[in-house]
């Protein structure tokens, strides 16, 4: 009986954990939490929350069965070791930037060696790849540079606009102080 519970619970986590997959638009990160204390991990746990995403520590057969059918499955050596996955609900380029920064502080230049790779929507993205994401712009700065962009134009029109009517005032100015000194 408790044999059969086990494997129920075995199956509701693999379920569980496709469903947090297909929520997070396919795109997970793998990586190895071993050496990271309870404290720093539930702070990092909550900080990944409020940027949009989740953190799951799991058993990797649990997980390997869960992506079974994802790219992640030609790449049996992400799931050996202690592996945690980081399921990101929204912004990539934000919750990558969050577990990089936190991995730098915790294991100074062996950070790399901590991710074992992942998804981003779908496609399998390599550790050095992960790394990239989070020196990406975030999506706030994407919004206000593209904001910059949009409005240089409006801003030299207004310029160009304003400049007209003054031009025609200075000249007009210019005639009447010509006309009344030489006649």
């Amino acid at each position: 009986m408790s044999e059969r519970k086990s494997l129920q619970k075995k199956k509701e986590l693999v379920a569980s954990y496709r469903e947090r997959y297909d929520r997070a638009h396919k795109t997970v990160i793998l990586f190895n939490f071993q050496g990271i204390d309870a404290f720093p991990m539930s702070q990092l746990r909550a900080d990944i929350k409020s940027l949009g995403g989740e953190i799951v520590v799991g058993r990797n057969t649990l997980f390997y069965r869960a992506f079974q059918d994802t790219p992640l499955v030609d790449h049996r050596e992400i799931f050996t070791g202690p592996t945690a996955v980081l399921f990101v609900y929204e912004d990539v380029v934000a919750v990558t930037k969050k577990l990089i920064e936190f991995l730098k502080e915790t294991f100074q230049d062996e950070y790399r060696d901590r991710i074992k790779g992942g998804l981003v929507s779908g496609r399998y993205v390599t550790p050095e790849e992960v790394v990239a994401i989070s020196q990406l712009p975030s999506r706030e700065e994407l919004i206000a540079k593209l904001l910059g962009v949009l409005k240089a134009p409006i801003t030299n029109l207004v310029f160009t606009l304003k400049a007209v009517p003054q031009k025609l005032v200075m000249t007009l100015k210019a005639i009447e102080e010509q006309k009344s000194q030489g006649g």
